[in-house]
């Protein structure tokens, strides 16, 4: 099976942009991170080997575009991203007073998206579910 970068390496050449030490290191670094990551811990982990965080954010866009990657957000001011190569289906639960973010599979919450969409004659290419509230840590410290 492909790798990311390798995946990621066609994408610009089928689009006739240029494969970079710098756009392989960005997925090399994405890759590399925990499923959840923002765009500024991303260019920290880069500095000195990317020369810009503008580099940094025009390679996430690409590999949005490529379908690697997927912007998040949840419910604060900037955009998380999360890995989308080689992992299953998910939505997410997060808790609006830590911040925490719970990750869930649920198959049959896919298919009720998808048979929406069927219904509305709507071409579906992906979900995203969340849901919002407070874990079970937090609603403990408010009982």
């Amino acid at each position: 099976m492909d790798r990311p970068v390798e995946l990621f390496e066609a994408f610009l050449r089928k689009r006739g942009l240029h494969v970079t030490g710098q756009r392989r290191a960005v997925v090399e670094t994405v890759f590399a991170l925990p499923t959840h990551f923002e765009a500024a811990e991303l260019w920290a982990a880069l500095r000195g080997s990317v020369s810009s965080a503008a580099t940094v954010y025009r390679t996430l866009e690409l590999l949005e575009q490529a379908g690697l990657v997927r912007r998040v957000s949840f419910g604060e001011a900037h955009a998380h991203y999360e890995h989308t190569w080689g992992r299953e289906d998910h939505g997410h639960l997060v808790c609006r007073s830590c911040g925490r973010v719970i990750e869930f599979a649920d198959p049959s919450l896919t298919e009720v998206v998808a048979r929406a969409a069927a219904r509305h004659g709507f071409h579906l290419s992906e979900a995203v579910i969340q849901g919002y509230g407070l874990c079970q840590a937090c609603r403990g410290k408010r009982l």
